[in-house]
């Protein structure tokens, strides 16, 4: 099974727990903290990926992290729990990322990319995400990012897609054009 797929079935069951519950606000922000915690902490996802450290230890270690003082909700901390006993525990990263995109699909949002060579105004920014909102009827959240290698316009990047509008992006294309070189006759 890939990973992907794993992922989403987990994130669907914990996603669908939560709905019926009534926490799906909590638990999205639960799931955030403990992505962000392991996205940090390279200790805690060697110990999560270790082969030789048997479930029970790694339940108590996640526990102790975010049991305490009720950081997380029980739905939570008991999804971490099965997840850790079916083995699953490398996969908790890929099952909160699947799970922020599925909170997000069910609030109508979706996240935007906007990569340029230098910042931009506010202006310019709400001008791309009100476009964007119109074209996919969902609320644009935009992150953005600097990258002077694209020497100039922008890269956008929206689920799976990507529009590129650099001024690499279109030196690459004319080095490819004048590459085929149209004026020898090719037969």
């Amino acid at each position: 099974m890939s990973v992907q797929l794993l992922a989403k079935r987990y994130a669907q069951a914990v996603f669908d727990l939560a709905i019926e519950n009534k926490e799906i606000d909590r638990v999205a922000t639960d799931l955030k903290l403990v992505n962000t915690v392991l996205e940090e902490n390279r200790t805690l996802r060697k110990v999560l990926a270790n082969p030789v450290l048997d479930s029970s230890k790694k339940v108590k270690v996640l526990i102790a992290l975010f049991g305490v003082d009720n950081r997380i909700s029980k739905l939570t901390l008991l999804f971490l729990q099965l997840i850790t006993k079916k083995g699953r525990e490398v996969y908790v990263q890929d099952i909160c990322n699947a799970f922020e995109t599925l909170y997000l699909d069910y609030n109508n949002e979706v996240k935007a990319k906007l990569i340029t060579s230098y910042k931009v105004d506010s202006a310019f920014k709400n001008k791309i995400t009100s476009k964007l909102a119109d074209m996919i009827k969902k609320n644009v959240l935009l992150e953005e990012e600097i990258d002077e290698q694209i020497i100039g316009g922008f890269i956008m990047q929206i689920e799976d897609y990507q529009y590129d509008a650099s001024v690499v992006n279109q030196l690459r294309k004319l080095k490819n054009n004048f590459n085929k070189n149209l004026f020898v006759k090719q037969y």
